[in-house]
């Protein structure tokens, strides 16, 4: 019980700083060596990962609703809207492991298409 306690705390921390946009409070909660993995791109190390989460709530994000968090032991997954100027709530799920306090592992998906449409294309032609 004590590790599910814990890790609650750590993944509700992160989730309402990265909502309020308190990337000092964020920071609070992550590993120095925190990785994460996500459809948009990856992150090794606290610096990193503050850097695309500010990155994403500064140019995209508007919002964030959560529906569930399940948390067993060191282990919690949090389904969630994330909310654009641009696009309509994107259904997202979040796993996050928790050591010692401290988020060390995260991994995001969602479907991207609504963010990526308009947006423009590198490359030749994919067919």
């Amino acid at each position: 019980m004590e590790h599910t306690e814990t890790t609650r705390t750590a993944v509700t921390t992160y989730f309402d700083a990265w909502r309020e946009r308190d990337f000092d409070r964020l920071r609070t909660v992550l590993d120095p060596e925190v990785t994460f993995d996500g459809v948009l791109g990856t992150a090794n190390g606290a610096e990193e990962c503050l850097a695309g989460l500010r990155g994403m709530a500064e140019s995209i994000m508007t919002d964030l609703t959560l529906h569930v968090r399940v948390v067993e032991r060191q282990d919690a997954v949090t389904w969630f809207d994330l909310h654009t100027a641009t696009t309509p709530p994107i259904p997202t799920a979040n796993w996050s492991h928790v050591e010692n306090g401290l988020i060390t592992r995260i991994r995001v998906t969602f479907d991207p298409r609504p963010l990526l449409d308009g947006a423009p294309t590198t490359g030749g032609d994919p067919a």
